[in-house]
């Protein structure tokens, strides 16, 4: 297998009791895939800014940290091209430059690889006007397993059907290998932000909850608990709509909390303090959660959002997490207290997918 890997144009080196693949192309990638899934062993995949990860035991750990060219950055149509090793912080700092954004983002998320981004547990999603999420990716390029390079088409997705990203989004690289992707990008634009005052930390979740029902939720909300109740904090983007939007938000919660003083924008974004965790979690849930703490909230929508929850006093993760899982939300980050997604067999679809993981021709 070390032969075909060099043959492949990658570079290999020794990794604990595997060895760690760096492929100089995406054609290079295409070719050590193919060399990796005829071989049967274990596969592993990480980009620039992703978790450090030892390749698996007599297995490979594909380092994409050389696939991180920006191919194109296009404002007028919204579009970014991106090879999947790209770190998102890399990315966001070009698409900046042409007066557009990424949007707001889970910090796990701007820490790691487009690639990681994709294949990890967000599949790519953000929130978009309409208090609804879409995926980030408009269209991928993927390796199969064979090492043929499979694009789709940077197209909504109405028009095209079905495409690849149904097995690339959230899937770990475990039936393919995300190559690159065409983002889609929005303009970047300055925030406008409220605050009101709550009762507590579900009174404040269930007024930033009808305000996402009535399809009017902020790029980024806050929650933070104090000795006289909870500080609610919503941050608007948007040319035309964010001003209306925030008049339109506050006169629903008129009856329920108290408007506060303008607050900068930047206490919505203010980074987390403690140990936090991310979570993916409805309403319910974060109600649920804990009655102190602090919750940064992004891609909300109708059904609830991702969050970022700490608890007072720099109390440890795992409390958090803890928590969070008592709740019913599902902890997505860190890395080691992730939870595993629901799986096919719970979906009712365990045979299918066993019949896909035999002609792709990769380990169940």
């Amino acid at each position: 297998m070390r032969d075909d890997l060099a043959a492949a144009g990658a570079m290999l080196v020794e990794d604990g009791e595997g060895i760690r693949v760096t492929p100089s192309s995406v054609a290079s990638l295409a070719r050590a895939v193919a060399v990796v899934r005829a071989h049967r062993v274990a596969l592993r995949v990480r980009g620039s800014g992703d978790a450090p990860v030892n390749a698996p035991p007599s297995g490979v750990l594909l380092d994409l940290g050389s696939l991180d060219r920006i191919a194109t950055v296009n404002a007028a149509t919204g579009i970014a091209r991106v090879e999947a090793g790209c770190s998102v912080a890399a990315l966001e700092s070009a698409v900046r430059r042409a007066g557009c954004t990424l949007g707001p983002l889970l910090p796990s998320v701007r820490a790691g690889s487009v690639g990681a981004w994709l294949a990890g547990p967000t599949r790519g999603a953000r929130g978009i006007p309409g208090a609804r999420r879409e995926t980030a990716a408009l269209s991928l390029a993927a390796v199969l397993p064979d090492g043929r390079i499979a694009e789709g088409r940077a197209a909504p997705a109405k028009a095209v059907g079905p495409d690849l990203a149904h097995l690339s989004l959230g899937a770990g690289g475990r039936l393919c290998v995300i190559a690159a992707a065409w983002i889609r990008l929005f303009p970047a634009t300055p925030a406008l932000a409220s605050a009101w005052s709550c009762p507590d930390v579900a009174a404040a979740v269930s007024a930033l909850e009808l305000v996402c029902q009535r399809r009017l939720a902020p790029a980024r909300a806050r929650i933070l608990a104090g000795v006289d109740g909870a500080r609610l904090a919503l941050a608007w983007e948007g040319v035309e709509s964010a001003a209306i939007e925030r008049d339109r938000a506050a006169g629903l919660l008129a009856a329920t909390c108290s408007p506060l003083p303008e607050v900068p924008a930047n206490w919505v974004r203010d980074s987390v303090e403690g140990h936090p965790v991310e979570a993916d979690a409805r309403w319910p849930n974060l109600r649920g959660w804990s009655p102190q703490g602090d919750l940064h909230l992004f891609g909300l929508h109708a059904g609830g959002s991702f969050a970022v929850l700490s608890l007072p006093e720099a109390r440890a993760a795992e409390e958090c997490a803890a928590l969070a899982r008592a709740a019913g939300a599902r902890v997505i980050a860190p890395r080691r207290l992730r939870d595993s997604g629901p799986g096919w067999e719970a979906a009712g679809a365990g045979a299918a997918w066993q019949r896909l993981v035999e002609v792709l021709g990769v380990e169940g």
